[in-house]
């Protein structure tokens, strides 16, 4: 009798572990890109830890580079024109109050995606509050297809640290 109430306080325990570790809230965004254009599916993303796959529909590998503009929220941000500052990155120049995240990510096409479980173009970020920017590094010129603006209003993990 008593090994059976150890097996079963032991599966009990197990099963209550396994569905605790889960995260049910885990948000998976797919921006979509091409060598000229960039669409991130989200303005405001209500909290910063999230997951990105970036879906290249270009036959060839397009360069990336997500950037921080601000550690608060940069009102009207997506009607703000910023093709000085991605043109000054892209020239190889830094902007003193932008701060890059990841910089020149190479995202390969889904023409070369070997498995979609395992896709080599998904990004966990962990992204504080503030205005973020994401860009095509290799566009010709600047303009607003080459180029998103996105806010995250909150991260549950940087609350109550500040």
């Amino acid at each position: 009798m008593e090994v059976n109430l150890k097996k079963i306080l032991l599966v009990t325990l197990l099963i209550i572990f396994i569905f605790s570790c889960g995260d049910s809230e885990a948000k998976i965004i797919e921006p979509l890109l091409t060598n000229t254009t960039i669409e991130f599916p989200e303005e405001e993303l209500d909290d910063g830890a999230f997951g990105a796959i970036f879906r290249n529909y270009h036959d060839d590998s397009v360069q990336i580079t997500v950037i921080m503009l601000r550690d608060s929220i940069i009102p009207d941000s997506s009607t703000l024109d910023f093709c000085m500052g991605v043109d000054a990155i892209r020239n190889g120049k830094g902007v003193k109050e932008w701060t890059p995240i990841n910089f020149n990510m190479n995202m390969i096409s889904e023409n070369n995606v070997p498995n979609q479980n395992d896709h080599p173009n998904l990004i966990s970020y962990n992204l504080p509050v503030g205005t973020y920017l994401v860009m095509l590094m290799n566009a010709d010129s600047c303009n607003r297809e080459n180029y998103d603006v996105f806010d995250v209003t909150r991260n549950k993990s940087y609350e109550g640290l500040q």
